[in-house]
């Protein structure tokens, strides 16, 4: 089977920056034993006055999918917990309504995968088949970085929707 990394696609140079994500959020909450820590509803507010494109995946620092992406992942998990986030442009008097899945790490990191030399970053990602068998979307168990997997099926449904500022890359498996 083949799986692919979801990604933030880096061409959408004006995605959100949200400034105080990381002083109300706790990444490593995001965690469904954890999870009870992040209100089911937080609002953040933008910041500056630039002009924001909305994409349907934000993935830094915290990972968050549009309502459209959230359905096709609820397709494949059902079960799967999502926090609300309200990115608030005062500047413009918005809303905009973004989702935080709530994913269980999987330990499936090979030893094969490059990584930086503190360990902070995946450069080369190869995942160990046998420990993320009938699994469809997944994160990979990381301390800094938020890796989400999803299998071919998946991959395909979500390209068939008309979802903006995703990326999908292939992903080795040993």
């Amino acid at each position: 089977m083949h799986y692919f990394r979801l990604r933030q696609d880096p061409d959408y140079s004006r995605a959100p920056a949200i400034p105080e994500v990381i002083t109300r959020i706790d990444r490593r909450q995001a965690v469904p034993e954890k999870a009870h820590h992040i209100a089911p509803t937080t609002v953040l507010p933008l910041g500056g006055k630039a002009v924001y494109d909305f994409i349907d995946l934000l993935d830094r620092p915290l990972f968050l999918v549009s309502d459209e992406l959230q359905q096709v992942l609820k397709l494949y998990m059902p079960k799967l917990t999502f926090k609300t986030i309200v990115l608030a442009d005062p500047a413009r008097k918005e809303q905009h309504i973004y989702y935080l899945p709530i994913f269980a790490p999987i330990d499936c990191l090979s030893d094969n995968s490059l990584q930086t030399p503190d360990k902070r970053t995946v450069k080369h990602l190869v995942l160990k088949g046998a420990a993320i068998e009938n699994h469809t979307v997944f994160r990979v168990q990381h301390p800094y970085e938020t890796i989400i997997i999803v299998r071919l099926d998946v991959a395909e449904s979500i390209l068939r929707r008309d979802l903006r500022g995703i990326r999908l890359d292939r992903v080795k498996i040993e």
